[in-house]
């Protein structure tokens, strides 16, 4: 029983899925996907950009909404499935969608059926059919096996879409890539070649074969190993000449190297400054908007819609959220507790997570404090008219102990 049995179970339509014909889309684009295997996760550049974005995207925090499915809400508390952590999970699934341009999350069932978790899965090839009417997708793996499974039990997260209604277009950085590989290649052998040939000699006369090659090692032993402590090279008249070989090895420009360096930043939404963790606090926040944030959001929105259904989603949903603060300077971080502690938006504990301090024991730190001088509007309005009630009452108890008073002397 393999890993993919585990998750996906023993389901009785699986086998007739995986002959079904392809399922039609708007497009005339054939419906499915194969992996780049241009070695993309190879090289160091690029792989170290890959890691960066995945990283980032491991800190995020799940948080659900609702209970309709009482086993995903603790699934999502604790871990998403029996053998992963949530950093693991997210981690998984982003290195994927960075090589892939699409990565795919399926459920985890149970022996009733149920789901129990959910799992990041890479294909090699996946493709859209139709079984019953109704799309499925059928993955083929490295390892030979394939699977199929309802698109609508599927969570697909993809960039670079174009072509087809549910895959990503693949990546485009062969030129670039070709160009890094070509450059570390030849920098491999100008460093060989620069260990093999480093005199070139000139013979004088006839000599035989056997002498041509005792001269050589004689010359190199005496010459060229650490024998010669003295520095000086000497060589007999059988040679009318001994010149030093100056290495050089075609390399890439300065310029031309940077011009692919940004390339490949462009391409994988990073820089320099990302890829060394040197970000000051305004980076990090132009580093998570624009590349870490629309993959919390794809994915939480594909899970909500993965594990609920339409009339669940009303009032339930996964989300995927980050503590942004955690970069901000410490200047920044005093203010926004002193600006939004007191005014209720943060509780104690909120506080101290800014400050990468644990939670106070027993709950006591999910206390709320407001100022006094901060008050509701409608409870503001509510006390003056209970303070102007009275004022109006007296003021006509006043007015008619006056009159009463004025009649009696008027009576009088």
């Amino acid at each position: 029983m393999g890993l993919i049995d585990k998750i996906l179970g023993k389901k009785p339509q699986d086998d007739a899925a995986k002959a079904a014909p392809y399922f039609d889309t708007f497009t005339d684009y054939s419906p499915q996907f194969t992996t780049y295997n241009g070695g993309i996760y190879e090289l160091g550049l690029t792989r170290s950009a890959i890691d960066r974005f995945a990283t980032a995207c491991s800190k995020l925090k799940p948080e659900i909404q609702g209970n309709a499915i009482p086993r995903i809400s603790r699934a999502v508390a604790t871990s998403p499935n029996s053998m992963q952590t949530w950093p693991r999970f997210l981690y998984r699934l982003a290195t994927i969608l960075e090589c892939d341009t699409t990565a795919y999350v399926v459920p985890e069932y149970a022996w009733d059926g149920s789901v129990c978790g959910i799992w990041p899965l890479k294909a090699e090839y996946a493709e859209l059919v139709d079984y019953g009417g109704e799309p499925w997708v059928r993955f083929h793996f490295a390892a030979g096996g394939t699977a199929a499974i309802e698109l609508s039990s599927v969570c697909v997260v993809s960039k670079f879409q174009y072509k087809s209604d549910i895959f990503g277009g693949g990546n485009v950085l062969d030129s670039t890539l070709n160009l890094m590989s070509l450059q570390d290649q030849a920098q491999e052998s100008a460093i060989k070649n620069g260990q093999g040939l480093r005199f070139l000699g000139a013979l004088t006369g006839q000599v035989r074969e056997e002498e041509i090659e005792k001269k050589k090692q004689r010359f190199s032993r005496d010459n060229l190993s650490e024998n010669n402590k003295s520095g000086i090279l000497l060589y007999d008249q059988t040679f009318s000449r001994m010149e030093q070989i100056k290495p050089y090895s075609y390399a890439i420009s300065d310029g031309e190297m940077n011009r692919i360096t940004q390339s490949v930043y462009n391409y994988f939404g990073v820089n320099e400054k990302v890829l060394q963790n040197a970000y000051n606090e305004e980076e990090w926040n132009a580093f998570y908007e624009g590349k870490v944030e629309p993959f919390a959001i794809q994915l939480g929105d594909g899970l909500s819609h993965m594990l609920f259904t339409q009339q669940e989603r009303r009032k339930n949903r996964i989300s995927f959220s980050s503590n942004r603060l955690e970069y901000a300077s410490s200047p920044s971080k005093r203010n926004m507790i002193r600006d939004m502690l007191d005014r209720g938006v943060f509780c104690i504990d909120d506080a101290r997570e800014i400050l990468q301090m644990p939670p106070l024991p027993n709950g006591e730190g999910r206390v709320r404090v407001i100022r006094g001088e901060y008050i509701d509007a409608s409870m503001m309005q509510e006390n003056v008219k209970d303070k102007d009630a009275p004022s109006r009452d007296t003021t006509k108890k006043d007015s008619d102990e006056h009159a009463s008073g004025d009649a009696d002397k008027l009576d009088e």
